[in-house]
């Protein structure tokens, strides 16, 4: 890589890199969310349903809020004693009412939340009071309540279904608020009031026996379907109200969440894990998977929570049985859990061998046979999902338009909610019919490629048939590398062959191959690591120059062990590109061609341009220097403790064009979801500096002009409503910081516009046939009363439900209006250089969700040894170090 030479702004960046920001407080204070401009008039009208229901509710009446503390009626001030269990806490309410509801509740229904807050239409006649419940030995025994030794059991009743319910006055809530809020006024109250409406309906779905969790409601009703090794998908609904422009709605849409098969405990193993037989079965395993999950014993319908596994089997396990005698002494008998059951319950077991469950407390369990557990149903199922496990679960939960608007309606229409009383106590009255709104179809922007040859996509997809590369690199020296042992090396010389005829065909000034280099069998049992660099090292040798670029051929793609190793080492320390694919058997063109699609931008090629970004027509930001950014923070899968949140920010580079971008990583602390070293007061200044420096020296403004962005767009990903405000008071300050950095003197301010990208939401549109079409949007009716947002559906939703992408806009410092603002989000999301379709969010947002996925594999499994600047702390505050990229990588789109 040349060097770059040292301009005027960069040498006053390094001179300037260690000194203080100097931000005033005036300066430090965030802007606040701006309200909508208007509406959008651009493309063609059209009239959608959507899964929202109007709802009428004018707030008139306030809501009164009590603390509910419950108890055991017996604890004392030093127990511990305050009721964990939602199940049991709901039960112990519903119970109370039963006593209660018509003296002190009036036959007032209340909303309660299954922890602390309970919510009624009207006060009661109490500021503070005390109640006691006294629930059946059923109730208790499905919350699981006392111990699970039976004589223990009966001990422990007499405390444990006396209770103490605690009811004190907290506070009036003002529904009002949501009035205030649909009229576009600023109401801190509103969330408050709207929070109460949600939880009347979890009260609702709780009287139902639902699972609950968070707004979303599951029960075997809705369908149970298999997806292997012991787990099962189960239906549900997910419901929130929504303000909008034409008022309050009701958002219903069906969900999916997993749950533990409930069968037998054995049979659970046998699927899970399918040892070849009982007695090679790894209990630690089990315990990992099992552990916290609800049992039952069917022989005399006890239920129990499992906490571990004995050491020993049912036959070799031993307690003390104590037993009182004709003269009330008590006698005390050392038996085996096999011959206890024998003697006392008639049951011989068929599996001695194996060890007991341990329930219970962990200090002092309680041992039961593992042959004689049933596993009770609807218990959730939180680990991770294997591969095969992931895909039939997205395959089942995959449903196309007509079908999905069919289980929402009736979804609405089996909730019942116009016939409930707790909802109509409420006074909500919620509509059953979906909701039609206004929608446009906007233009397909137009692509070019090479020669000049230009396409306009339809359906949001494109292809490359019969044209070239709109700016292809030239490859001087390339390798191929095989991991793949079931691939003899003809296969190997003709899938090399195959890819640099489609290169060249495709506008690729490219040699053939330099090295074609297959790892030796014996190589195949050491670890990956050692493999990777084992091979990497004998072609070093054998290669002239360095390679362009180096195709791998892994026997699997992204699940292969060789892939991180291989990656970590040639982006970290060795700077080379590199392609992976696992070909099909039968490997066509268009596989190729994908391949070189990849290739060419990975190296630094432009495999299209918009129309519009090419001849300088971009609303706003062909005109003048602009950088368009994109930030996303990807947390760790579930079950990994140690796994850090990765942090990616890219940004665009040589302006005028906006196809190629430099990124930049850091680890931070695990499910933090404020982006850290955006700015840092020490080093190089952070992220931010740093990328607006690789711009300035990208820059292709005309020659004498000023190539520092005089517009900065920002489009954030994965933040919630409720995070808004951090992200302007964190993320939007950091970057007013770094303008700070860069000229102390103030001038430099570029203008912010900051934009959330949400995917994570439960909208869905529904046109009179099939799905809604490739440039569909909607700002007006559905949207927010006062905050600037608008739903997009850039892509083709070939299979399934179109998910549209929601976006806000925070911040408009640009002046953008609405339809340049939409516009240029939409041509946005077809400069995708992975594929020829357009995608669901824009691109920025695409590629650094891609660097942050694709970092991650540079973590080191087993704690390694490596030092960086790029480091996080998991949650249990053990360092965590994510390899630094090699400088030369950064630039480089070898995420792609």
């Amino acid at each position: 890589m040349r060097p770059v030479l040292l301009s005027p702004l960069t040498r006053r960046i390094t001179h300037t890199m260690t000194e203080p920001s100097g931000m005033t407080e005036a300066e430090m204070k965030p802007p606040p969310q701006m309200r909508r401009p208007g509406l959008g008039k651009a493309g063609r009208p059209m009239e959608l349903l959507c899964n929202h229901f109007m709802v009428n509710y004018n707030g008139s009446q306030d809501v009164y809020h009590y603390d509910v503390s419950i108890s055991y009626a017996h604890s004392t001030s030093n127990d511990n004693d305050a009721i964990a269990n939602k199940t049991l806490c709901r039960a112990i309410m519903s119970k109370l009412y039963e006593i209660y509801g018509s003296s002190t509740f009036k036959g007032k229904k209340f909303a309660y939340d299954g922890e602390k807050c309970l919510f009624l239409p009207g006060p009661l006649e109490l500021q503070r009071q005390e109640f006691d419940v006294i629930l059946d030995e059923s109730a208790i025994n499905r919350s699981n309540v006392g111990g699970d030794d039976l004589s223990k059991r009966r001990k422990l009743l007499s405390r444990s279904r006396d209770f103490k319910v605690k009811l004190e006055y907290a506070a009036k809530v003002r529904m009002g608020a949501i009035g205030e809020m649909l009229s576009g006024q600023i109401s801190d109250r509103a969330q408050d009031a709207l929070r109460v409406l949600d939880i009347v309906l979890k009260q609702h779905a709780a009287a139902k026996g639902y699972l609950l969790l968070k707004d979303s409601y599951f029960s075997p009703l809705f369908g149970l379907a298999d997806i292997g090794e012991g787990v099962q998908t189960c239906r549900g609904y997910h419901v929130s109200f929504r303000p909008s422009l034409s008022g309050l709605s009701l958002n219903l849409d069906i969900a999916t969440t997993t749950v533990i098969k409930d069968c037998n405990v054995l049979d659970f193993i046998k699927d899970r894990f399918q040892p070849p037989n009982p007695h090679s079965i790894d209990w630690d395993k089990v315990k990992r998977v099992l552990k916290g999950i609800k049992v039952q014993t069917p022989h005399n319908k006890m239920v129990h929570r499992i906490v571990g596994f004995s050491e020993a089997s049912s036959a070799e396990q031993k307690f003390i049985k104590k037993k009182a005698d004709e003269s009330g002494q008590v006698v005390e008998t050392e038996m085996t859990i096999k011959d206890y059951y024998a003697v006392h319950h008639s049951i011989d077991l068929r599996f001695p061998g194996l060890p007991c469950i341990a329930a219970g407390r962990i200090k002092r369990p309680t041992y039961i046979p593992v042959e004689l557990c049933e596993i009770l149903p609807g218990q959730r199922y939180t680990k991770s999902l294997s591969s095969v496990q992931r895909q039939k679960m997205i395959d089942q939960a995959r449903q196309g338009p007509e079908e999905r608007r069919g289980v929402v309606q009736k979804a609405m229409d089996v909730s019942d909610y116009s016939s409930t009383e707790l909802i109509r106590d409420f006074n909500i009255k919620i509509d059953t019919k979906m909701r039609k709104i206004p929608g446009r179809l906007l233009d397909t922007p137009t692509l070019i490629f090479g020669g000049s040859m230009t396409d306009m996509p339809r359906g949001g997809r494109w292809n490359m048939n019969n044209k070239s590369l709109a700016q292809a690199v030239d490859v001087s020296s390339w390798a191929v590398l095989n991991f793949d042992g079931r691939l003899q090396p003809p296969a190997v010389e003709r899938i090399a062959k195959d890819l640099f005829r489609v290169c060249t065909t495709k506008g690729m000034k490219m040699v053939p191959p330099s090295v074609i280099y297959s790892e030796p069998r014996n190589n195949q049992r050491l670890p990956y690591a050692e493999r990777v660099q084992l091979v990497i090292r004998e072609v070093q040798s054998q290669l002239k120059q360095a390679p362009v670029f180096i195709l791998c051929i892994l026997p699997e793609r992204k699940t292969s062990g060789l892939y991180g190793p291989l990656k970590k080492l040639l982006e970290t320390k060795m700077s080379v590109i590199t392609q992976c694919i696992a070909p099909p058997k039968l490997l066509k063109d268009q596989y190729l061609t994908n391949v070189a699609l990849k290739i060419n931008v990975k190296v630094g090629g432009y495999n299209s341009f918009l129309a519009l970004e090419k001849n300088g027509n971009l609303p706003k930001i062909s005109r003048v220097p602009t950088v368009i950014f994109g930030m996303d923070v990807s947390h760790g899968p579930p079950g990994f403790s140690d796994s850090p949140s990765i942090a990616a920010v890219v940004a665009s580079r040589e302006w005028p064009y906006f196809s190629r971008y430099s990124v930049r990583v850091r680890a931070q602390s695990r499910k933090v979801e404020m982006l850290a070293g955006l700015y840092e007061e020490a080093g190089s200044g952070g992220m931010i500096v740093e990328l607006l420096l690789d711009f300035y020296n990208s820059c292709k403004a005309p020659p004498g002009s000023d190539r520092r962005p005089k517009q900065i767009i920002i489009f954030r990903d994965g933040v919630s409503e409720s995070q808004f405000e951090q992200v302007l008071r964190e993320e939007y300050l950091a970057f007013k910081k770094a303008f700070k950095r860069i000229d102390k003197s103030g001038d430099y301010d570029p203008k912010i516009t900051l934009i959330v990208v949400q995917k994570r939401h439960h909208t869905r549109f529904f046109p009179p046939n099939g799905n809604v079409q490739p440039g569909t949007i909607v700002d007006a009716s559905l949207c927010h009363p006062r905050d600037y947002d608008f739903y997009l559906c850039a892509h083709a939703g070939l299979i399934g439900t179109t998910r549209p992408t929601h976006y806000h806009v925070l911040v408009d410092e640009n002046n953008f209006t609405v339809d340049e603002l939409q516009q240029l989000t939409h041509a946005l999301c077809y400069t995708y250089a992975r594929s020829t379709t357009a995608v669901s969010a824009v691109t920025p947002i695409a590629y650094a969700h891609l660097a942050a996925t694709h970092v991650r594999n540079f973590l080191d499994s087993e704690g390694g040894s490596e030092t960086s600047s790029m480091t996080g702390r998991s949650e249990r505050s053990t360092p965590i170090n994510l390899p630094e990229l090699h400088p030369h990588m950064r630039t480089k789109m070898f995420y792609c």
